[in-house]
This record gives C-alpha cells, structure tokens and sequence, in this order.
C-alpha cells in the first residue's frame, strides 16, 4: 500500500506535486494551534472563558477566509494567494508571542485564523485547474494525505517543544510555513512550464443549467452531518474514552492511532481504485460507512469493540471527503468552481466551532455514547435525502455516463 501511495504521489503532474511537498511541509509546521490553549492558559494567565473566546476567533478569521476566496481568487491566482496566505501566517506566528491582554490576542488569532484558513480554497482551487474530473478523488485524496501526514508530525514535535520553551512552537511553525512559501515559490517555474491538463468542462460533460446554484446548496447541505461527524474524534473521543466508558486512556490514542494509519495506508489507493466510480454510489458508500461507523462508536463498551467502529467510520472517512470534493468542482461552472469550493469550506470551520458544544450538550453520564449516535443518524437519514435528491435534476448533478461505472 505505502508503495502504492508512493507511485500515486510520484505520478501526480508537477502542479500536483508542488501542491502535496508545500502542503506538506506547511502542515507539518501546524504545533502551534494546538497548543493555542495551554499557551494562553498557563503563560499568559487567561480564564478558560478567556481562552475559548480566543479559539473561536480564529474559528471567525477561517470561515472570514473561506468566504472570501471565491471573490479573491477572481482578483489572483491560486499560486499568489497560497504565498500571501502563507507569508502573513509566518507573521502573525512570529509575533504572536510578544501579545499580552486580551485584546491583542483577540485580533491576532482572527487574523491567523483567515491567513491560515485561506491556503486551503486556493489549494482547492488549484487541484481542479490542474485534474479533471476523472483524476479529481485521487488528487484530492494525495491533498489530503499531505495534510494528515504533517498533522500527525506537528504536535508531535509542539509537544517537545511547549516542554522546552513555549515560544519555540510559534516560531518553529512560522518556520515551517515560511518554508512551505519558500518551496512554492521556487518550484513555480516547474509548475507553470507543465503541459497544461484537459479542461474537464470543454470535454462535451453535461452542459451547466440554472440548477447549478440548487444542486450545489443541496450537496452543501448534505455535506454539514458528515462534516460535524467528522469533527467529533478529534474534541470528543478522549472525554468518551475516559469519562464516558471508564477506559484506560491509552484506547483513546489507540482509536487515533487507527484512524491515521487507516488514511495513510489506504486512501490514495482506494481513490485510485474508484476513480472511475460515479459520484453517487462513491458517496451513498461513504455515506453508509460513516453512519455505521459512528453507530458503532455509540454501541461500543469496550477497546476492541471502538477499534472495530474506527476502523468502519474511518473506511467512510477515506471514501466520503474526496467524493465530496470532486462532486462539488464537477457540477460547478467555470465562474462558480472557485465559489463553491470556498463555500464548501466553510460547512468544516462551522462544524469544527459548533461539534465541541454539541457533543457536551448531547453527553450524559448515564447515555455519553448520545453524540455519536446523533452523528450516525443524521448521516444515515442524509444516505436517504442522497437518494432523493439524485431523481430531480435541481437537486442532483447527472454524470457522464464514462464517470459512473458502478463500484
């Protein structure tokens, strides 16, 4: 499987390639974010009201970024506003240190949170110029193996870091993320002499209707349950682990631990696999995985039993994203592709501010398997709307009969 992926990255044109070695390194650098908290907790004295004031601020500067980036993205290439987002992350790193109060911090993080927040549309951006639509699920599922694999370097290498010297994790990651701007830069020759790929929407697709605007809100919005699901391990499993079931705290980094070899080892390939997948059953399979994964979670009583949900709910997790992705770019128009992609983005950052509220709202002590449940029924009652949605052609996106060959 990893030569496999290896082949897959190597093979991907050179836009492509620059794309998944900066996004790489750029995620790679991302220790600070998480020690965000602890950093305004215990150095500068904050409340814990405080503190979560200043991580919904950043929540505020992301989704200020998403929705954004479909107008400046109309103004400057993808290439330009990936530098400027990167640079001004290096910045706002560099100095965010030397902040004291409030106020201050406040305004940084919503400023790190869009400079952040704004590489990923124009990533997204760039992926689709630079694939057509039957190479989109794997050039989205390589984006997203590069963000998983910094990610899962990054806090690692914080964590050294933050025993160190607290400061040393803001400016190691603006380190990082000026690198990802240096290697972006320098292999933008490389990128731009490539011979260009196939426009996928002058190749006789379905011409574009004035449905577009209705299929797009409707995958949207059956895009937000998966998106909240998806954002529950990450603020949920451990307190479910410890708390909830009584376990010993290691099964929570088990569940992890799954989870990140799971997308390492087998996404790419199994995009790979369904390249040529319709974008229906591609997602009516996510959909279903991900439903019984997150039933299965509320189920569990025991370390066996969690390892078994992840495992199902994390096959969902490689299916579902770049099915969603390539749907989104493919029934977008040439003037709305940008749009809907930034639009898109902005359903993770509103489940990513709302799923920690909503788990602990939804816990209880006699039930704490409630929010999982709540996830997996409302991705199985989305499984239902998809099936709905395809019978009407202003809900529903009609493939080329070559994209949909069954799974």
């Amino acid at each position: 499987m990893i030569t496999r992926t290896f082949r897959t990255v190597a093979g991907l044109p050179a836009p492509l390639r620059v794309l998944f070695l900066t996004t790489l390194i750029f995620r790679t650098g991302t220790m600070a974010y998480p020690f965000l908290a602890a950093h305004l907790l215990v150095h500068e004295g904050l409340s814990k009201g405080m503190a979560g004031t200043v991580l919904a601020c950043f929540g505020v500067g992301a989704l200020a970024a998403d929705l954004a980036a479909s107008v400046l993205l109309g103004r400057v290439s993808a290439r330009a506003l990936m530098l400027g987002g990167l640079a001004l992350n290096a910045a706002v790193l560099t100095l965010f240190p030397f902040l004291h109060g409030l106020a201050p911090v406040v305004a940084f993080a919503v400023v790190w949170g869009f400079a952040y927040e704004i590489v990923t549309p124009a990533a997204y951006s760039a992926t689709v110029a630079a694939a057509g639509p039957e190479e989109r699920k794997v050039a989205f599922s390589c984006y997203r193996l590069a963000i998983n694999l910094g990610m899962a370097a990054g806090p690692v290498v914080g964590g050294l870091l933050f025993a160190v010297d607290a400061r040393l994790v803001f400016w190691a990651n603006a380190g990082c993320t000026l690198a990802a701007a240096g290697y972006l830069a320098a292999r933008s020759r490389e990128a731009a002499a490539a011979p260009p790929r196939r426009n996928a929407r002058k190749q006789g697709t379905v011409p574009r209707t004035p449905y577009e605007r209705a299929r797009f809100w409707t995958i949207f919005g059956l895009s937000l349950p998966v998106q909240l699901a998806y954002s529950l391990p990450s603020v949920f499993v451990s307190t479910y682990v410890i708390v909830g079931l009584g376990l010993p705290g290691y099964w929570a980094g088990v569940v992890f631990a799954v989870n990140a070899v799971g997308i390492v080892l087998f996404e790419v390939p199994l995009n790979v696999l369904m390249a040529r997948t319709g974008h229906l059953p591609t997602l009516l399979l996510g959909y279903g995985l991900a439903g019984a994964g997150f039933l299965l979670m509320a189920l569990s009583g025991s370390g066996p039993s969690l390892v078994l949900a992840t495992l199902v709910w994390t096959a969902g997790e490689i299916v579902v994203f770049p099915g969603l992705l390539s749907y989104v770019s493919d029934l977008s128009g040439e003037a709305s592709a940008d749009r809907n992609l930034s639009l898109y983005s902005t359903g993770v950052n509103i489940a990513f501010i709302l799923a920690p509220h909503l788990a602990l709202l939804l816990s209880r002590p006699s039930a704490p398997g409630i929010p999982w449940a709540v996830a997996g029924g409302a991705l199985c009652v989305a499984w239902l709307l998809l099936t709905v949605a395809r019978t009407s052609p202003l809900t529903w996106h009609k493939e080329e009969p070559s994209c949909t060959d069954a799974i």
